[in-house]
Order: C-alpha cells, then sequence, then structure tokens
C-alpha cells in the first residue's frame, strides 16, 4: 500500500487528484497540505483525510508517507518537488514541471541520487484512443508523417480578485495558453511523433490586459523532418481543440483533442488498413483523467520500474516552451 501525501488543495486537487488517488486499489491518501488553514480543513473534511498540514516539512517527517503528490501553482512546482525528493519520497508533480530547464534537470537527478521516481502529471498520455493513433502511424497507414496541426483557443479572462488569477502572472505561471495548455499538446507531440529539433515562435497579447501573452504561435521542425503548426489563445470566445496528423496518404483527426473520439481519413485510392474512406473511432477517456496516470505510477512503484511519464520524458515539454519563448523574444529560429 502506497500512502500519499497531498501538496496543494485547490481546485484540481479536488477534483481529480484527492479521487484519483483514493480510487487506486494500492493508494492510501494519508495526508494534505495547504498553507492556509481554512482551505485545509474544508479540504480533509471533504475527502476524509486524516492528518492535515500547514507545514510541508511536516508531512515530508510523517515516515509513514512515501508519495506525495504536487498539485500547486507552477512557480512552486520546484521547492516542493526537491524537497519531497530529497527526503526520500517518489514524486507526481503537475504540469509544466517547472520554470525553468535548469529546475527540471535539477529535480531529475535529485531523484536518481535518491533512489526515488519522478513522475509528470501529463494524463493525456493514457487516453485510449491514442494506442489507435500510433498503430495507425507505426503500420504506415496514413503513409510518412509531413505535417501535424495544433490548435487550442478559448477566453480567458478572470476578474484580477479571484483564485485563477495566478495563470496570469508570468513569475507565477510561467506564461499564458502556452504554458497552461501548450505543454501538454507538446507532450502529446513528442509521445505520438517524436522531438522537435528547432522552432519558430510568436507571442503577443492582443486583446487582454494582462502580463501573459494571450495568443501564441509556433512552427516546430520534427526529427523526420515535418511541420507542426501550433497556436494557443485565450483571447476566442469560439473554443476549438484540434490535434491532426497529415501524412502522404491520409490524416488523423482528433477534434476536440480530449474528446473520446477520432477519425482516420484516407485518400479513397489508398486505404491500407482502415478498408474505407473515413473510419470513425471511440474509446472512452476513464472518468477522472488523471486516475490513469497514479495508477500507473502506483503500479511502477510495486514492480520497481519507472512510470509511463518520467521526468526525462516530461522536461521536453519545458525545452518548447522555453525555445518558443526565446524564438519569440529574438525573432530567430532556435534549435532545440
Amino acid at each position: 500500500m502506497i500512502k500519499w501525501g497531498l501538496a496543494g488543495c485547490g481546485d484540481i486537487s479536488g477534483k481529480r487528484v484527492a479521487p484519483a488517488i483514493k480510487a487506486q486499489e494500492g493508494s492510501l491518501l494519508a495526508a494534505a497540505f495547504s498553507p492556509f488553514e481554512d482551505e485545509l480543513k474544508g479540504f480533509i473534511e471533504k475527502q476524509g483525510i486524516s492528518k492535515g498540514y500547514t507545514d510541508f516539512g511536516e508531512m515530508l517527517n510523517n515516515e509513514d508517507i512515501q508519495a506525495v503528490y504536487v498539485a500547486t501553482p507552477v512557480f512552486l512546482h520546484y521547492d516542493f518537488a526537491i524537497e519531497a525528493l530529497k527526503a526520500g519520497k517518489h514524486v507526481i508533480v503537475e504540469k509544466p514541471m517547472a520554470m525553468t530547464n535548469e529546475q527540471c534537470e535539477t529535480m531529475i537527478k535529485t531523484a536518481e541520487d535518491n533512489s526515488v521516481q519522478l513522475g509528470v502529471a501529463y494524463f493525456r498520455r493514457f487516453f485510449p484512443k491514442l494506442s489507435e493513433v500510433k498503430r495507425v502511424i507505426s503500420e504506415g497507414v496514413i503513409g510518412e508523417v509531413i505535417q501535424i496541426r495544433i490548435l487550442y483557443h478559448s477566453w480567458y479572462n478572470p476578474p484580477a480578485q479571484t483564485s485563477l488569477n495566478w495563470r496570469l502572472v508570468k513569475k507565477l505561471s510561467g506564461g499564458g495558453p502556452l504554458w497552461d495548455m501548450g505543454c501538454h499538446k507538446f507532450d502529446l507531440l513528442t509521445d505520438l511523433i517524436g522531438r522537435p529539433v528547432s522552432v519558430f515562435g510568436k507571442m503577443d497579447t492582443l486583446t487582454h490586459e494582462y502580463e501573459v501573452e494571450d495568443s501564441c504561435s509556433a512552427l516546430l521542425e520534427m526529427e523526420n523532418g515535418a511541420h507542426c503548426l501550433a497556436s494557443f489563445n485565450w483571447n476566442s470566445r469560439v473554443w476549438s481543440d484540434e490535434f491532426e496528423i497529415l501524412g502522404t496518404n491520409g490524416k488523423i483527426i482528433m477534434d476536440p483533442c480530449d474528446s473520446d473520439s477520432l477519425v482516420v481519413r484516407m485518400n479513397p485510392r489508398v486505404l491500407k488498413g482502415m478498408g474505407r474512406e473515413e473510419t470513425k473511432i471511440s474509446k472512452p477517456n476513464h472518468s477522472n483523467v488523471h486516475f490513469p496516470l497514479v495508477d500507473d505510477f502506483v503500479k511502477a512503484l510495486e514492480k520497481g520500474t519507472e512510470p509511463a511519464v518520467t521526468g526525462k520524458k516530461g522536461i521536453w515539454a519545458n525545452r518548447i516552451l522555453t525555445a518558443i519563448e526565446e524564438s519569440a523574444k529574438s525573432g530567430s529560429k532556435i534549435n532545440i
């Protein structure tokens, strides 16, 4: 039985993280931490957690706790993860891993030095439909992959006094839609297609008056030469979540990307592996999309293996984000 401590009692912890840990048969959510007493009291009562801490170090001193889930704003990921790893605790950290590539690298090394596992909460890797996406690509059904198109846009402009305002402050969040949603999409990109070798980015705050960007576009060159066109916006009231993979013989369409379904559309003269011009596939996600992430992590600990999304994999999203920002500032292509 893996006994967990949860760092952070905010929205994501209540809706997904705590229920996922409690539902995993090899886990016990033994403690939670928040620096805010009222928030902590309400959270542990609602979630049925036996111990609450307003001092993170005190929670780590609890020898019964073997793993810590860090679900705090981004600027706190590094400090909490490092402290937990040094205390000999296994760690899952929310996305993106940290504020800088250097922090991510230090987290990876600290986990190795203390012989513990470090996972990153890129839960979209566990969507069941992605196994079919990988099959279609690996078997050459759509031919050679030549382009990936990623598009995410929504309207995000919370009042300054709300708890969501931290996402609009760069030193707290890392950035705007690029960091908030781009990290997820780029993690999927590296999992499905591979790693980019260079990027060219453009970032602006076109509509809102907050500090971070509300508009970001990027062109990435992949290892195989394919192009990835990506855009992320918080200034459109028309919501969209699209991920398309174009091949020489067909394409894979995930729209919305977070849905249960995908479409494989083929040239009618080239129907290899599908048998018809358009094939619709549906593989339902878990009712709590964080559960497969936690389940995989715990089973890896039980087997003595690495989880599916290690720090070494999670850092690649950070490297891409950083390169896009550097390109946007310099106006030049950046090699990764």
